[in-house]
């Protein structure tokens, strides 16, 4: 309900920003009507899918909340005779939620020779206008909405004419991840930010001028268009809307990027059309973007560099992070052949071949999230192709309906099915394989026999688990699924696993259940914690505490944190837990 509750949020907003777009009223522009970030000017200078770039600010300081390191930007402007659009931004982790960014930026004419006729002495003079922009950013955690406010002096130096004046903006942001759309998950922002809504103004005449107020509203969808093993590839569509001192105006950007380091990106904005290109290498983002405009083309440059947090020394814990950030490497490498591989027969559509590799890799895997996405999805297609009366082609229904039957034990029936299929394609290597393997075990009674102990025993195992889940015994409820877990890995039955599927899915939930009770720990002191307080679970507690390690690795220490109090929840005398959350509060 919740999420139908986010998507008519967004296609109400949505509706806003089009509809309000029709009914301009008056525009006046400066240099601060355009930020200086080169990555959201190439998509049409729209904001939230910046989140790396510190130059944001000028549109929505709450960004910075989301941002995974600390970070530096430089970023330049070449416009018209000379004039240039300097900027440097920054944003730096200065406490546990608090963030907080600075932006210089300078517009400049460049040198002007003035005259006040032909055979005058020219006079050489430049204009420059300036602003400093200071910035703190806070995630309110109950809601996960990030809040920003932002202070900025602003010098107008026109050479003859000269001031300076102070204003403040306030900004929102929310990411809403992972809800569920057709086949796929996608992501969803949203934003808001009111610019220069309490100031002093400039005075350069006679009258004093107020900076223009600026109100704008971010949207923003990701969708997946393909899964690598620990990344994939999206395509992100950005609508704003823009009120500039009662004018409101458009602004639209698309984004792909690929392997989680390259984009493209394109964009338009009233009289505008924008692209660009992103890269990142090693440390530094380099950032590339053109504006098609009706005078010249406009190139945009930006360098910007990431770091983290550095300890001063190499200390126990770094040495012992660093060794399972190499080995969860070397693993993902491995990992990464066969999850190609299956990609590979999933494209074919022999999605009994992928699917033998997927569950190979969920089990020995269990940390990455694209196998399970590709499992459950090839899981939906055999289900609903086995069950709709509106699949035109009898072979597709056959070959779903076969493989919905060998992977729920029952053989006669799949064998039925696939001997359907065989009478269309007689030559099909992959299905002619399973069903001699089927024709096997239906020969074999014993076979069948022992099977159906298994069952008996698998699903006893499992209903144990959900009922102390139900009970909210989260440990107990791990302790039983991994068990069930280690049983049906000893064994080789089709169905084997469904059971551990079915058993990872309640273990991720109560782990999830004992995360949002440590969150309410530490928001309040006097919450009393009804879960068991005995149980351990060691197992469960060592792979918690290495996820901690890769992550404090990668520079992601509040995330490390979290994971090592998820630790010594499952096991209260894990020393090197207790000894890292130390270090790390230091």
């Amino acid at each position: 309900m919740q999420i139908v509750n986010y998507k008519i949020i967004f296609i109400l907003i949505l509706s806003i920003l089009i509809v309000q777009n029709l009914y301009a009223k008056g525009k006046r522009k400066n240099f601060l009507s355009h930020g200086p970030s080169v990555s959201a000017f190439s998509q049409g200078e729209t904001a939230l899918n910046n989140i790396n770039d510190p130059a944001i600010i000028y549109h929505n300081s709450s960004l910075l909340s989301f941002f995974n390191y600390n970070t530096v930007s430089l970023s330049r402007y070449n416009l018209f005779d000379g004039t240039s659009y300097n900027a440097v931004s920054a944003s730096l982790n200065i406490f546990d939620n608090i963030t907080s960014g600075f932006s210089i930026i300078n517009l400049s004419s460049g040198d002007v020779e003035l005259r006040k006729d032909p055979f005058d002495k020219p006079k050489t003079v430049s204009t420059n206008q300036w602003a400093y922009i200071f910035a703190l950013s806070s995630l309110i955690r109950p809601i996960d909405v990030a809040v920003g406010l932002d202070m900025k002096y602003i010098i107008m130096d026109l050479y003859e004419k000269k001031d300076s004046g102070v204003s403040f903006d306030v900004s929102f942001s929310k990411f809403i991840h992972n809800i569920d759309i057709k086949y796929t998950q996608i992501d969803v922002g949203l934003g808001v930010s009111a610019q220069n809504i309490i100031g002093t103004g400039v005075k350069l005449d006679k009258f004093k001028e107020d900076f223009q107020k600026i109100l704008k509203i971010s949207s923003l969808i990701i969708v997946p268009t393909k899964f690598h093993f620990d990344s994939r590839d999206t395509i992100s569509v950005s609508v704003d809307l823009k009120n500039e001192d009662t004018y409101n105006e458009l602004f639209t950007g698309v984004e792909y990027k690929f392997v989680d380091k390259y984009s493209i990106r394109c964009g338009y904005y009233p009289d505008h059309i924008t692209a660009g290109l992103g890269m990142d290498v090693s440390s530094f983002t380099i950032n590339y973007s053109a504006d098609f405009n009706e005078i010249d083309l406009i190139n945009r440059f930006s360098l910007t560099y990431k770091w983290n947090k550095k300890q001063k020394t190499d200390n126990i814990l770094s040495i012992e992070a660093k060794s399972a950030l190499k080995e969860d490497r070397i693993s993902q490498i491995q990992a990464e052949e066969i999850f190609n591989k299956a990609k590979s027969f999933y494209s074919k559509r022999q999605y009994l071949y992928a699917t033998e590799l997927l569950q190979k890799i969920i089990v020995d895997y269990p940390n990455y999230e694209s196998p399970m996405f590709y499992y459950k999805k090839i899981q939906k297609n055999m289900k609903d192709n086995s069950v709709s009366t509106l699949v035109s082609d009898f072979d597709i229904y056959s070959y779903s309906a076969g493989y919905i039957n060998y992977y729920a034990g029952n053989y006669s029936q799949c064998s039925k099915e696939w001997m359907k299929y065989l009478q269309f394609d007689n030559k099909n290597k992959e299905i002619t394989e399973y069903y001699q393997k089927v024709q096997k075990i239906l020969n074999n009674s014993i076979i069948e026999e022992k099977r159906k102990e298994f069952d008996i025993q698998a699903t006893q195992l499992l209903q144990d688990g959900i009922d102390k889940f139900n009970a909210k015994k989260w440990i107990s409820s791990i302790n039983q699924m991994e068990n069930l877990q280690i049983f049906v890995r000893s064994s080789k039955y089709t169905t084997s696993f469904n059971y551990y599927s079915v058993a990872k899915d309640y273990i991720d939930k109560s782990v999830k259940e004992l995360s949002l009770s440590i969150k309410q720990e530490n928001t309040n002191k006097n919450f009393v914690q009804g879960i068991e307080k005995f149980e351990i679970d060691e197992k469960m507690a060592d792979e918690k505490y290495k996820e901690g390690l890769i992550l404090y690795a990668k520079g992601k220490y509040f995330e490390a944190e979290r994971m090592w109090e998820l630790t010594l929840r499952l096991n209260p005398n894990h020393t090197r837990a207790i000894n890292a959350l130390e270090h790390i509060k230091k």
